[in-house]
C-alpha cells in the first residue's frame, strides 16, 4: 500500500513540475520578445517565423504541418505578420496556385533573436548538471515528449 500511495504523491509532483514549468517557460518567453527585434510579437507570431525559417520561401502547407495547425489558421497569422512586416506572401512560379511565405529582413531577425534567446535558456537551465545528468534529463525529456506527441490529435 505503501508503494501505491508513493507512486501516487510522485505523479502528482511531476505534474505539477509539468505545468509549473510549461508555464514558467511561456512567462521566460513572453518576457524575452520584450525586445527590440521581436517586440510587437505574440508567442504564436514568433513560433510562426521560426517554423518559415531562414531557408527562403516555403510553401503554405508545410509550415501549416510544422505548426500542427489548420491552413485557414495559418492564413490569418501569416496575414498578421504581412501587415507588421515580418513576412512576405509570394505565389509559386511553378504552381500557381501554390502560396509561398519567406521572412523580410525584419523577420529574420525576429528569427535569429528567438534562437538566441533558446540557446541561452537552455544554456542557463542546464548549467551546473554534469554530462551524466545532462543525459539523463535529455532522454527522460524525449520519452515525454514522444508521449504527447503520440497523443496529440492529428
Amino acid at each position: 500500500m505503501a508503494d501505491a500511495n508513493q507512486t501516487k504523491e510522485r505523479r502528482r509532483e511531476v505534474n505539477e513540475l509539468l505545468v509549473d514549468t510549461f508555464n514558467s517557460i511561456l512567462r521566460v518567453e513572453e518576457d524575452a520578445l520584450k525586445n527590440r527585434l521581436t517586440r510587437g510579437l505574440t508567442i504564436s507570431e514568433i513560433h510562426t517565423i521560426h517554423a518559415i525559417g531562414l531557408d527562403g520561401a516555403s510553401p503554405m502547407n508545410v509550415v501549416a504541418s510544422r505548426l500542427g495547425v489548420t491552413l485557414a489558421t495559418l492564413t490569418a497569422s501569416i496575414g498578421k505578420l504581412v501587415t507588421k512586416g515580418f513576412v512576405t506572401r509570394t505565389r509559386s512560379e511553378a504552381d500557381r496556385r501554390q502560396v509561398l511565405v519567406s521572412l523580410t529582413k525584419e523577420g529574420r531577425k525576429a528569427y535569429r533573436a528567438h534562437e538566441l534567446f533558446h540557446r541561452e535558456m537552455v544554456d542557463e537551465a542546464l548549467d551546473g548538471l554534469t554530462p551524466e545528468e545532462e543525459d539523463a534529463f535529455a532522454r527522460g525529456l524525449l520519452k515525454v515528449k514522444t508521449f504527447f506527441e503520440e497523443h496529440v490529435e492529428k
